[in-house]
């Protein structure tokens, strides 16, 4: 594992992962962070995460210089900066890890994270430049396996993935939503029917993450014909749940980058 990791930018994928890789075990003192655009947000993060912090960076003193910036400032970031030792990861929608390279001379991956890494129940797309090896690929898989899970992304997938991982959940959250008033309505306070309906699903989604059967198996396993579980299904399937979903993931994954926000 790597010795120290500086994380350019400070907004809430930055302290996610900041968070989930504190709580993996990785040392405060070893993650330096640093902000250009709000310092009162950096002195923030270091009273709350007890991370180091810095004005001035020099790159090459850390081992994976990790840039979680905005987009556009991804780019004139690495063309400002001499390159010689760190690993470079970026977390920013829509920046290609050749184009890293080009700029850097330094093997580069892009990653995209969503921000259930805080929790360290993240999934993550690691799109791989080709001047990697694989001891920089291992590098970067072991970092991002401290928070979730991984899988291995590239052109033609990675706007698919962020749609699946990286936009899916406020999905889920619209989804919560719309069940937490039928509990509501019959006395829950808001809280607790949330937690009731998020337990719910985090159970059945550990379910599925252990399980190799098709989702209308796992369904049969809980649905019981003409029962409460079966007659709710098919109002689902009545209404095609199955187009709304694909066509949402679809539309979040649409090339055009105007389209698609960052998660």
């Amino acid at each position: 594992m790597m010795n120290q990791l500086l994380m350019v930018g400070a907004g809430s994928m930055s302290e996610a992962l900041v968070r989930g890789w504190i709580d993996s075990g990785i040392e405060p003192t070893h993650i330096t962070m640093t902000n250009r655009s709000d310092r009162e947000r950096l002195l923030f993060l270091q009273d709350e995460l007890g991370v180091q912090i810095v004005e001035d960076e020099n790159v090459n003193d850390y081992d994976i210089v990790v840039l979680a910036m905005q987009p556009d400032g991804v780019m004139p970031y690495v063309e400002s900066k001499e390159w010689k030792t760190p690993l470079l990861v970026s977390v920013a929608a829509h920046i290609e890890p050749s184009q890293l390279e080009e700029a850097s001379g330094l093997p580069a991956v892009c990653a995209m994270p969503n921000t259930p890494v805080a929790y360290r129940s993240g999934m993550t797309g690691l799109w791989f430049g080709p001047e990697t090896d694989e001891a920089d690929r291992a590098k970067a898989t072991s970092l991002f396996e401290r928070v979730g899970r991984t899988a291995v992304t590239d052109a033609k997938t990675m706007s698919a993935f962020m749609a699946a991982a990286g936009c899916s959940p406020a999905f889920f959250y619209e989804i919560v939503g719309a069940m937490t008033p039928v509990l509501t309505d019959v006395g829950y306070d808001e809280q607790t029917a949330r937690q009731i309906v998020a337990q719910a699903m985090k159970g059945s989604a550990e379910l599925l993450s252990h399980e190799t059967r098709k989702t209308n198996e796992l369904i049969a396993d809980v649905a019981a014909p003409g029962g409460p579980t079966d007659r709710g299904v098919g109002v689902l399937r009545e209404r095609n749940l199955a187009d709304v979903m694909a066509s949402a993931l679809r539309e979040s994954a649409k090339e055009d980058h105007e389209t698609i926000e960052k998660p």
